[in-house]
């Protein structure tokens, strides 16, 4: 689709994929000459480090110019000064005076604004001169609409991001994140900026064959031989949840090699189970701890469908659909079918089913 020219819109709860996915087809896109950018919002916290990132990324596609940027970030300022007075007229004059923040970090916090939007634009000047097609991905692309205004007021800077992607002839772009509904507003209302800008795509779960196929050659690849169940009971656990499904595996093969043993049976899966379970500890302390700010109820539901309980027995109804709804807003909980819900994660679900009773 990206190759064709359309811009595509890739939302999910955290952890399911998504960026593996995109990146995967941005490689894949280089494979066949074409020029990427990759950007990554939640890293990037202010405009003008957006633009230092944007720029980078789009010069590396010319590799002279990459090298330049690499040993001047390496060296420092006297060197970035004079790798700035080292460019060709040539791409001065393609590429705009507005290129030296690649060689001048920092440069950028003097105009944000002007050096976004030349940034921006960048990737296609880049890819018009060169006779290619340019493939721009932002990932957590939400973040433009964060109410702490990272790289300015929202409607503006859509407005802007907006005005300028049309214009961008030799480009398609790319857009993911993870809290759902904040995509959606952002493309879907017809007084929105990015309305109808990209299509959604939504990732089709992995299939219990596939991931049978690719978890049995992962562990072959490493002269394991793998027991009837023993994989398939890796993706019961995991719930063909992505991120969980792998780091089960992950486990059970490092627990293979503590064990020093190359069979892969129940019991090493259950170890590995645990383990995974135990190193996800410290990030589902601080999902609970989220959860409890969301809603009153939120955790009281939230651990009813991690038990598989009705969330909303016994409890005042308006206020526990407020809770679901805050749950699902933040990406914790997924519709399973009409009025049933459950967690997203499964290790986040073993871990409300096993907190202390609420007093």
């Amino acid at each position: 689709m990206l190759e064709g020219g359309a811009n595509v819109v890739v939302a999910g709860a955290r952890r399911t994929g998504k960026t593996s996915v995109c990146e995967a087809a941005l490689l894949r896109a280089q494979h066949h000459g074409l020029y990427t950018v990759g950007v990554d919002l939640f890293r990037i916290p202010t405009a003008a480090q957006l633009a230092e990132t944007l720029v980078a990324k789009a010069v590396a596609n010319r590799p002279p110019l990459k090298r330049l940027v690499y040993a001047t970030r390496r060296a420092g300022r006297f060197v970035g000064e004079v790798a700035e007075r080292t460019l060709t007229l040539k791409a001065q004059a393609e590429l705009g005076e507005e290129i030296e923040i690649a060689f001048r970090p920092g440069l950028a916090d003097r105009d944000p604004a002007r050096y976004l939007e030349y940034a921006l634009e960048l990737p296609n000047r880049i890819a018009k001169a060169d006779g290619k097609h340019a493939i721009v991905f932002f990932d957590e692309f939400q973040e433009v609409a964060n109410p702490r205004k990272p790289y300015g007021e929202p409607d503006e800077i859509t407005k802007k991001m907006r005005s300028i992607f049309q214009r961008s002839d030799e480009c398609s772009y790319l857009f993911a994140g993870s809290v759902e509904h904040l995509l959606r507003e952002l493309f879907g209302p017809s007084n929105r900026a990015f309305s109808q800008f990209g299509s959604f795509y939504d990732l089709r779960p992995i299939a219990v064959d596939a991931w049978h196929e690719g978890l049995t050659d992962r562990f072959e690849a490493d002269l394991c031989s793998v027991e009837e169940g023993a994989v398939e009971r890796i993706v019961e656990l995991g719930e063909q949840h992505p991120r969980a499904t792998m780091l089960i595996a992950q486990r059970t093969h490092l627990t293979s090699i503590m064990l020093d043993t190359r069979t892969i049976d129940l019991v090493l899966v259950q170890q590995g189970y645990d383990g995974a379970f135990e190193g996800d500890r410290p990030v589902n302390e601080q999902s609970v701890e989220q959860i409890r700010r969301l809603h009153r109820l939120a955790l009281v539901v939230a651990r009813r469908i991690a038990a598989g309980d009705a969330p909303h027995a016994g409890l005042n109804a308006s206020e526990s659909y407020r809770a679901v709804k805050s749950l699902h807003d933040a990406g914790f909980v997924e519709s399973s079918g009409p009025r049933r819900w459950r967690i997203v994660n499964p290790l986040l679900g073993r871990y409300l089913r096993e907190l202390e009773p609420l007093g």
